[in-house]
């Protein structure tokens, strides 16, 4: 770990890195199995909630993934992972210690609870528990950007700006790795800018790309977009989405667009654009748009329904998706944070006691916290563990 300083006061604790990057600081402050309501409506959050905020110096937070007492955290200045019970007790990795790049995009873990980490410009990291490997295009891997990463036992899936990968086995072996392009599925995979990638089965698995959705099952591929469903129509939010792009500059996607959708800063209507994707228990598809709304696909129907600010949301712009341990779904926006059970979006802002309006990463944690990660802010929310529902300042 690095030497580190830190100061004290009235509830503020400052940790300021030997690199030189002042990170974090900190202060105080049912069950969803049931068919979806056929009207659903939105409550705001009537309590100030009880929770720690910590400040980053970093743009936003752009994964966050519990591992025990250990959150680890996906920043545009590297990885830190932080150790949930004791302020001090955290460690960075960056492009100066251990990481190709400070980019970002994705942390997940193995079958033996390992980390991989997927980087903007610096490909695949993995810590085996004592040293680090990287991987890049003469690995196997499509590009350098991986944006999302998922392990199905053996089989490792990922998501690229260049394709998916498979890679079954052992990565050091150039062997085990298999691409999937727009070209090479005749269209199945319907971008090649992929961002999300999910697990329904060993046969079949969604890819949430910039063009829709597609799936691969058993060697077939299948693709969904707007005119199948995908996002709501433009006449139910263009009222509601003027005037939000001028809010994203220099934030998240705004900064990340991709040159096959020009201008995105402008742009305040992509439904195609698939920003975060979740399958819940139930096998239905949980999709991000930017500026559709949040989208639900049937996997067994293949029908979509969509929910906007007129359906309860406090945004339209979907930024990320978690499930709490009671089967809630917490829903990050452009405007606050959201949790839904089927048939009430109950909404969370600044009024409650969020520090950012952008919510771009949420994770459910095994202690029942939930952590928020903002605009340079993190927010850590206790869950009623019967409930779900945050716990309030009494």
């Amino acid at each position: 770990m690095r030497p580190l300083k830190f100061i004290i006061k009235t509830f503020v604790i400052i940790f300021i890195f030997s690199a030189g990057a002042s990170f974090i600081a900190v202060d105080t402050a049912s069950a969803f199995s049931v068919s979806i309501s056929d009207k659903t409506s939105g409550e705001p959050y009537p309590h100030i909630l009880k929770k720690q905020t910590f400040d980053l110096n970093t743009r936003n937070i752009k994964v966050l993934t519990s591992q025990g007492r250990y959150l680890w955290m996906g920043t545009g200045l590297g990885v830190i992972r932080y150790d949930t019970n004791a302020n001090d007790n955290y460690e960075v990795y960056d492009n100066q210690n251990h990481l190709l790049s400070n980019g970002i995009f994705s942390i997940a873990f193995d079958s033996q609870n390992l980390p991989w980490i997927g980087t903007y410009g610096g490909g695949l990291s993995h810590l085996n528990g004592h040293e680090w490997t990287h991987f890049n295009t003469p690995q196997g891997l499509n590009d350098a950007f991986v944006y999302d990463i998922e392990f199905d036992k053996n089989v490792l899936w990922l998501a690229t700006w260049s394709g998916v990968n498979r890679v079954t086995g052992n990565p050091s072996e150039r062997k085990n790795w298999q691409s999937f392009t727009v070209e090479n599925t005749e269209g199945g995979l319907i971008d090649d800018w992929v961002y999300a990638v999910e697990i329904e089965s060993a046969e079949k698995i969604w890819f949430g790309t910039e063009s829709g959705v597609s799936s691969f099952q058993n060697g077939k591929w299948q693709a969904f977009n707007h005119k199948d469903g995908l996002g709501a129509p433009y006449e139910q939010v263009q009222r509601e989405n003027q005037g939000i792009m001028s809010l994203f500059q220099g934030q998240h996607h705004s900064a990340q667009a991709s040159p096959s959708i020009p201008n995105l800063q402008t742009s305040d209507y992509r439904p195609n654009y698939v920003v975060s994707m979740l399958l819940d228990e139930k096998k239905r598809l949980w999709i991000g748009t930017w500026g559709g709304g949040l989208s639900l696909l049937d996997t067994q129907t293949l029908t979509f329904r969509n929910f906007t600010i007129k359906d309860g949301l406090p945004g339209n712009f979907i930024l990320s998706l978690e499930l709490d341990k009671s089967g809630g779904l917490w829903i990050g926006t452009n405007d606050g944070l959201s949790r839904f059970n089927g048939k009430t979006f109950l909404n969370f802002s600044a009024i409650n006691g969020l520090k950012s309006k952008f919510i771009f990463s949420i994770e459910a944690a095994s202690d029942h916290s939930l952590w928020v990660g903002g605009n340079s802010s993190l927010t850590r929310l206790l869950l009623d563990p019967k409930t779900g529902i945050p716990i309030n300042i009494k």
